[in-house]
């Protein structure tokens, strides 16, 4: 897998990731290439918060477990930081 999206319940908006070229198992934010999805033995596949590592994101509905290639990183995906918090639906997906 090469692309996938991050889609927001709530309003339907759409975040597009690619594979990052330099870094495998990362995948980076076409409009934020700052802000990566990578995995990590301990959580999974997540998000950090590109200048305090904070967790701001993750997989939610996969087990760590299960989680063993990119492909298994499509399900459902809370974020959080601060005082909001999102659930996004992550899906194979073209970076347009």
């Amino acid at each position: 897998m090469d692309a996938f999206t991050l889609t927001r319940r709530c309003d339907g908006l759409v975040y597009h990731f690619a594979r990052d070229p330099q870094m495998p198992g990362q995948f980076l934010r076409r409009d934020r290439p700052d802000l990566a999805i990578t995995w990590e033995p301990a959580y999974g596949w997540v998000m950090r918060d590109p200048v305090s590592r904070a967790l701001v994101g993750r997989l939610w509905d996969v087990p760590v477990a299960d989680q063993r290639d990119a492909t298994s990183a499509m399900g459902m995906w809370v974020t959080a930081k601060h005082d909001k918090s999102y659930i996004y639906d992550a899906a194979h997906g073209a970076t347009e």
